[in-house]
């Protein structure tokens, strides 16, 4: 197996089904990190030309451009019309190390200021993303191809997502709001005892 890589920046994009916070082990044991984005075609371009070029060079013939391992024109899932939207596949996965140790490939993520996140949010997709990529050239097996590897992600809008039982099913309505200051005591009258 033969790779040679070359890093690169992306345009502004829409977090799809993003996976910054912990790694994604559904499919791979080790765990994957995920910063799919969703650029508008218009925009997308001139990365899409580099990366085509970079994949032509490498595999001697050009890289489909409808879907590839580097982007996929995106799709609406009901009426399988095209958004206008280019969705670049942006995914690292762990690996072990020669020691048998898993070797954590989680993007480092910044803020819109260039700071550094230490406590990751859950990112959720609808965020604001730019992705500082690797652009890995592989050969494996009699297979060719070009991967984008998130290195650096900067965070320019968190829409932090919310799932499973922690998700609201109900409308806003008028009345009774809690903020992050507030704090919920337990107050049940007569003599308790404080917990």
């Amino acid at each position: 197996m033969t790779t040679t890589s070359k890093s690169m920046m992306s345009p502004k994009g829409i977090a799809v089904y993003p996976r910054l916070n912990m790694p994604d082990t559904k499919f791979d044991e080790l765990g994957a990190y995920k910063a799919d984005i969703a650029v508008p075609f218009e925009e997308a371009i001139p990365l899409m030309d580099k990366l085509q070029a970079i994949w032509k060079a490498h595999t001697g013939k050009p890289a489909n451009a409808i879907s590839n391992t580097m982007w996929a024109k995106e799709t609406d899932k009901e009426t399988g019309e095209e958004t206008g939207r280019v969705v670049f596949k942006m995914r690292v996965k762990n690996r072990l190390t020669k020691k048998g140790q898993v070797w954590d490939r989680q993007p480092k993520v910044f803020d819109a200021a260039g700071n550094r996140v230490m406590d990751i949010p859950n990112i959720g997709g609808g965020s604001t993303l730019k992705v500082f990529f690797e652009v890995y050239e592989w050969n494996a097996g009699g297979k060719m191809g070009v991967s984008l590897q998130p290195m650096k992600v900067q965070l320019l809008d968190l829409q932090e997502f919310v799932g499973g039982d922690d998700a609201s099913p109900f409308d806003a309505e008028e009345g009774f709001t809690v903020s992050e200051t507030d704090e919920v005591t337990f107050d049940g009258g007569g003599d308790s005892e404080d917990f």
